[in-house]
């Protein structure tokens, strides 16, 4: 983003919602959990020029807060605090920032009271939060500032709100392809015109690539695969029927071996599944992934997320074999 003049001001700072999730051990002992809740567990996140969280509005300890639900309050009160800071707005997934969006909607008037009182409300039982958001965030008593924040979300509908709210958000940054696009349009209302950025692509095996055009329109966006986290492979998809994609003997040799296509010899047009072998010990995985090259970015391919392939679907976080958006004109269509 900082590529782009109107853009890329580093002086302000992100409303952005980050939430951990409950992890498990192996019988040896070794920690399981989501890459993103590792990720906020690092050192890495926490080093302002490397993972960016000195420009987020979020206290860490509202980030690793264990209880959804407090954390979810925080993060949006500390937001609303830091609002005339604030130069963009998201999360790491669009549904996960539109819940956000829609719990303000629920808990705005508690917020506002907080505000004005410079009192926490006492639910928000989770000692390190508590204590984080009274000394760094919630100060004192700010009744000019409940009021403001009030007056805007008194008012309904609620489209527009992000602008309202954050007049200085120049952009709503969250990963709205595959299956988040059809989140979209409430993305569009709540933004009011603010540009959607999608940052990069990441699949449960490793975070695999970037947009290097991030203010492309989120039906054109393509992401350039990152060579340096994991190896690339790819099993060309020769036929439209996505769902008889892990059955097609087109995709193995005569010995029975997968044919892969390595990142270097993609062709354009050509719809692919991705296969990755990563440093954590996956050995030429299929993700289930299908990418289309879409260009290319000097000799860096670059690919569109264009479906899944032989996954049943998902209701919460939609995952199903063949194109998000035409399942999801389908099912809008037979509601």
């Amino acid at each position: 983003m900082h590529l782009h003049p109107d853009q890329g001001d580093r002086r302000g700072k992100g409303m952005y919602l980050m939430f951990i999730f409950p992890g498990s051990l192996t019988s040896s002992g070794l920690p399981i959990m989501a890459s993103s809740s590792a990720y906020y567990h690092s050192s890495q996140f926490r080093e302002h020029d490397i993972g960016g969280f000195g420009r987020c509005t979020s206290p860490i300890e509202a980030v690793l807060c264990p209880d959804g639900r407090q954390s979810m309050y925080c993060q949006l009160l500390c937001g609303l605090l830091d609002r005339g800071v604030v130069d963009h707005v998201g999360g790491t997934f669009a549904n996960a920032f539109i819940r956000g969006i829609q719990f303000l909607e629920d808990n705005w008037e508690e917020m506002c009271s907080n505000i004005r009182t410079g009192r926490l409300s006492d639910w928000i039982a989770h000692a390190p939060l508590r204590d984080a958001v009274a000394a760094r965030h919630l100060r004192g008593p700010d009744p000019a500032l409940a009021d403001e924040i009030a007056s805007e979300c008194a008012r309904k509908p609620w489209d527009g709100i992000v602008r309202r709210l954050w007049p200085g958000a120049r952009y709503i940054l969250a990963i709205v392809t595959g299956s988040m696009s059809q989140y979209i349009p409430v993305l569009e209302s709540y933004g009011a015109g603010l540009p959607l950025v999608s940052p990069m692509y990441v699949c449960t095996e490793c975070a695999a690539g970037i947009n290097l055009n991030p203010l492309d329109l989120p039906s054109a966006v393509s992401y350039a695969l990152l060579p340096n986290i994991a190896y690339f492979e790819f099993a060309e998809v020769t036929h439209g029927d996505d769902e008889k994609v892990q059955a097609s003997t087109g995709l193995y040799d005569n010995l029975g071996k997968l044919k892969l296509v390595d990142l270097v010899d993609v062709k354009i047009g050509r719809r692919y599944e991705l296969v990755v072998t990563t440093f954590a010990g996956l050995y030429r995985y299929r993700v289930g992934d299908l990418l289309t090259v879409s260009g290319f970015y000097n000799a860096t391919p670059l690919f569109r997320f264009t479906g899944r392939c032989g996954v049943i679907l998902k209701l919460r976080e939609y995952k199903r074999g063949g194109s998000p958006e035409g399942h999801f004109t389908s099912i809008r269509a037979a509601s």
